[in-house]
């Protein structure tokens, strides 16, 4: 058994709108929505409300990882179930498209695996003979009624990194 962290980012990942999620928004989140309005692209900002912002978003973040059978026969040795993020990073964010914002950002893991992964390139590799978990991958946010709203309905890439045992 070999324990690996694995980072997974994703760029400009966006929920799904098509329904109003802004009653279930905490009042600090659409200050954040306000603060964008007011100040446009995070390079603008002062570092204090770039702060604020973070740490508003940060906590309602989540990142998950839902393995297929496939994975789990091609040597991933997690439980059965969810592999949650140990930690979550937000690097920017852009309420362009509505009062959840579009995130980009990184999420490190735990993950368990039957044989030595010692590279990026090894973990390419065994996702290209189980199946690629850029479809396991859910980040998005947990609503103040205990919801979920996933941000990854489009994106402009997920990544995945593996720290080297």
């Amino acid at each position: 058994m070999h324990a690996n962290t694995v980072f997974a980012s994703l760029k400009n990942g966006s929920p799904d709108l098509s329904e109003d999620p802004t009653a279930f928004l905490s009042p600090a989140l659409i200050q954040c929505e306000r603060l964008w309005k007011d100040w446009g692209r995070r390079t603008s900002w002062p570092k204090d409300q770039w702060a604020f912002v973070r740490r508003t978003i940060e906590p309602l973040l989540y990142a998950r990882i839902e393995p297929e059978p496939e994975h789990y026969s091609g040597g991933l040795l997690n439980p059965k179930g969810a592999i949650e993020a140990q930690s979550i990073r937000l690097f920017s964010c852009s309420f362009e498209n509505g009062p959840l914002p579009t995130i980009s950002g990184y999420a490190q893991f735990q993950m368990m695996f039957d044989r030595v992964l010692a590279s990026t390139a090894d973990l390419y590799d065994w996702m290209e003979e189980t199946d690629w978990l850029d479809w396991a991958l859910g980040f998005g946010f947990h609503l103040q009624d205990g919801g979920e709203w996933d941000a990854t309905y489009e994106n402009g890439g997920i990544e995945f990194e593996i720290v080297a045992p």
